[in-house]
């Protein structure tokens, strides 16, 4: 696909070193701090106030781009050295080198000077008549003009915006008066290109309005022409996503969006509460939820409140550049006895990719609840209360471990579309896998998972830089060194580390505090060895947070370590590459010979690949030109027209046992 950047659309260039001692804005954070960005401020704080509520939160998804109003002065198009920022006014490049005509220049003579008597008044020649009558004419048109430029003519150009062709470029200067710039479309239609830095009005699809604040040198760009425009950054030192990020090279400072679109009880305690203690997952809330108001759309409210586009401009303005959205499976489908809100959380998802994409941050999608449970924790949409999970494990592991890779297909067809690679350029492939625990699922059956993984997302996006993302795979608790080796000469695939000191390495008794220092060093150490042996590796999850006093922090109603009530169960205890000579690839089968409880899992039930192709859809956008409406070609969901394997889908009369308790189930035969 042709670049997603013409020139026309590149509205934006930071505002260049000003002084080479004290350089503004920084190439690169030389001492990040902690950053203390414009919003923190007292006296900045009401300008980051949406005009909608903050405390609601509000945040409609329409498709009413061109419809944003653009407040503030105009940006200035194509700066020169001889026609500097500030002296054009609203007279474009033109109204630089003539100033207001108010400056008096050094050494001038005055207009006018003193009055002189006793001197006879000459008589008006017919030439000096026409000169006044022309100038009082000029007067007269500029008096009419101006109140028409700015009570009516302005307004529809989209509040200070400059017309210029669509063959010109657009840079701006980083002037937080500043809001935007119209462009025309092919010379009769107009378009409003918006772009702002620290101080500009953003104007949401709802048409409420918020101020960015970004002491960093980030601006947001926003361009109803082209939707897929990739020049925006997160700060200064941040390349913008039209650019190929540099794994090794380029510093990630990423946050989580955690219990936006996957919830968990400790992030969200408001939304459980209610049915204390019954609720302990998504799965008991949701049931509850139904049974009481019979529809999920409290937790489509909560997509709707929890993170909302100001959160984006915020995470840009306290100085990161990635952020971590983890989804559930339901996000794509789910099975008729899953109780789950389907495909709702995608189209918030959508949301995300176009405000990461608005202000030049990239996300990275973390798969964080798969069929069955991989883990038996709350977040992974159902707690196994007694050690109930069923992914890779018992009967239906297999099944749902082939569902689970369906939908890992699914997602990896989307995000390697080039309309939203570089937006979404890594991927989580499975949270917290709980293979090395008690013998929950064997590491054969997690490499076979992850190499199968590999084969289809890199079917999906192809092998070498920039073409699909990079792959990160959790360690499933056997340590990063235990995984040196493994798949040696891949194409981009990371180590996903979770560190966090509030977790013991015990079942129930806290970590004195005396021990901390020590972990930290034994993480780094990890760290640069699995760097060494392995390739990229990262902490896709982590906190400071010393102690678990937080409302259901562990689950619900299971107490907490610091004082003393936790509540034990008996099962808690690369870079980059082509890609063509994976080392020991085809040493993983698909599916694996064992799973958890099956040493021959040759005997469990199946799927069979008889279900039709799922996509995920895109949000429509349209122009509008030379009187004409089109749609804009934002991807179909499928980036690999040749990927048509068909969806494993259950066997027509095959019995199978529920997919979500089938640990002691009878085997089927089918």
């Amino acid at each position: 696909m042709a670049s997603n950047n013409p020139s026309p659309t590149i509205p934006y260039e930071p505002v260049a070193t000003v002084d080479s001692a004290n350089q503004y804005p920084p190439s690169q954070p030389t001492d990040f701090g902690p950053p203390r960005p414009g919003f923190f401020n007292a006296t900045s704080h009401s300008t980051m106030s949406s005009t909608t509520t903050l405390d609601v939160r509000s945040s409609t998804y329409s498709d009413s781009y061109g419809k944003s109003k653009q407040n503030g002065d105009l940006y200035l198009d194509s700066p020169s050295e001889s026609d500097a920022p500030g002296a054009r006014g609203l007279g474009g490049s033109g109204a630089a080198t003539g100033g207001s005509g108010l400056e008096k220049a050094e050494g001038q003579v005055p207009l006018y000077g003193s009055q002189q008597t006793n001197r006879r008044r000459p008589k008006m020649n017919c030439v000096t008549k026409l000169i006044i009558i022309v100038c009082a004419l000029l007067l007269l048109a500029v008096a009419v003009f101006v109140p028409l430029w700015f009570f009516v003519l302005r307004d529809k150009l989209g509040h200070g915006g400059h017309s210029s062709s669509s063959s010109s470029s657009n840079h701006n200067s980083n002037n937080g008066a500043n809001s935007g710039t119209t462009a025309t479309n092919n010379g009769d239609e107009q378009h409003v290109v918006t772009t702002g830095g620290d101080g500009s009005l953003v104007t949401k699809d709802d048409g409420s309005t918020f101020m960015y604040n970004n002491t960093f040198g980030g601006f947001w760009v926003l361009d109803p022409s082209n939707p897929l425009n990739e020049s925006a950054q997160a700060q200064s030192w941040t390349k913008p996503l039209s650019q190929q990020w540099q794994w090794g090279v380029d510093k990630m400072y990423g946050v989580n969006l955690g219990g936006w679109l996957t919830l968990e009880p400790f992030i969200s305690p408001a939304l459980y509460e209610e049915f204390y203690p019954d609720a302990v997952d998504e799965w008991t809330l949701s049931e509850h939820l139904q049974a009481k108001y019979n529809s999920l759309d409290v937790i489509e409210n909560h997509y709707k409140t929890f993170i909302v586009e100001e959160d984006f401009a915020q995470i840009a303005a306290a100085g990161l550049n990635w952020v971590r959205i983890p989804i559930p499976f339901w996000a794509i489908q789910k099975y008729d006895n899953e109780p789950f809100l389907e495909r709702t959380a995608w189209t918030y998802f959508l949301k995300a990719i176009e405000w990461a994409r608005k202000y030049g941050i990239r996300i990275n999608l973390d798969f964080h609840a798969l069929p069955g449970s991989q883990n038996g924790w709350n977040h992974s949409g159902k707690l196994g209360l007694n050690g109930e999970f069923n992914f890779m494990r018992g009967v239906m592991g297999i099944a749902n471990a082939q569902r689970a890779m369906d939908y890992i297909r699914i997602l990896a067809e989307f995000i390697s579309q080039p309309e939203y690679k570089n937006v979404v350029p890594f991927f989580g492939i499975v949270n917290e896998p709980l293979s090395n625990i008690q013998g929950s699922y064997p590491k054969s059956a997690m490499e076979a998972f992850y190499a199968e993984a590999y084969r289809v997302i890199r079917n999906a996006g192809g092998t070498g830089a920039g073409n699909g993302p990079m792959i990160s795979i959790h360690h499933a608790f056997w340590g990063p060194d235990n995984w040196t080796g493994f798949l040696q000469g891949s194409d981009r695939i990371a180590m996903d580390l979770h560190p966090y000191l509030v977790f013991p390495d015990g079942p129930a008794d806290p970590d004195p505090a005396s021990s901390f220092p020590a972990k930290a060093c034994a993480w780094a150490a990890e760290v640069a060895t699995s760097m060494t042996n392995f390739g990229l590796t990262g902490a896709g999850e982590w906190s400071h947070a010393i102690n678990d006093c937080g409302l259901y922090v562990n689950e619900v109603g299971k107490g907490t370590r610091y004082e003393g009530t936790y509540k034990t169960t008996s099962w808690q205890a690369g870079g980059d590459g082509a890609g063509g000579n994976v080392v020991g690839l085809d040493a993983y089968p698909w599916p694996p010979a064992a799973i958890g409880g099956f040493a021959d899992a040759s005997t469990l039930p199946r799927y069979t690949p008889t279900g039709p192709i799922i996509t995920m859809p895109v949000k429509t956008y349209t122009a509008t030109a030379q009187g004409s409406t089109s749609t804009i070609n934002v991807g179909d969901g499928w980036t690999n027209d040749a990927d048509t394997t068909l969806m494993a889908v259950p066997a027509a009369g095959c019995d199978y046992p529920n997919q979500w308790d089938a640990l002691t189930a009878a085997v089927p035969t089918c």
